[in-house]
């Protein structure tokens, strides 16, 4: 059971028209929306830090990331999520998405911009930052647009990862845990 209890139904209007926004008509809320939904300021903050929707970055690329931060994280929350509901779509095989939980940029599952992608998360992860010589990577293959959204990403996917662990979001039904081996 979730730390927080989760908004119930009925929910409020402007929940409601949120979700029909962000998910489409008649569509089951997350738990993450309906937790974060009791209190205003946490979910103003939340869908106004959303990275969600079209941006710079392909589909696959967007995935790619997210998948590799949350897993990275430990989210197994976003990650049941991510691959239940994304990973088909950003056409991810799934020697691929084992890589993105237990594997590493240059572990031959990646052509060149997927691996700079995930190298660039694990630089941002475990040191904040990247080097000259990351950056140069990343610049090579990424404008600056896109540069950003990546990091944008990492940052926002890493707050949200702290979010699932400190309300011990249980998964969503039907979704996997991060694979551990």
């Amino acid at each position: 059971m979730a730390r927080i209890e989760p908004l119930t139904k009925p929910y409020p209007p402007e929940f409601v028209a949120a979700m029909e926004r962000m998910l489409g008509p008649g569509a089951e809320p997350l738990l993450i929306f309906k937790t974060l939904a009791r209190h205003a300021r946490a979910w103003e903050k939340f869908t106004g830090s959303s990275m969600a929707g079209k941006g710079p970055l392909g589909f696959r690329a967007k995935e790619v990331v997210i998948d590799r931060t949350v897993a990275r994280c430990g989210n197994n929350y976003e990650w049941g999520l991510h691959i239940a509901f994304f990973s088909k779509k950003a056409e991810l095989t799934e020697a691929q998405i084992r890589s993105l939980a237990l594997g590493n940029a240059d572990d031959g599952n990646w052509a060149e911009p997927d691996a700079t992608l995930i190298a660039t998360v694990d630089a941002l992860i475990d040191r904040k930052k990247l080097t000259d010589a990351e950056h140069a990577r990343v610049a090579a293959q990424f404008d600056e647009a896109q540069l950003l959204e990546v990091v944008q990403l990492v940052g926002f996917y890493h707050s949200v990862s702290l979010l699932c662990g400190a309300l011990a979001f249980p998964n969503e039904p039907s979704t996997q845990m991060i694979p551990t081996a």
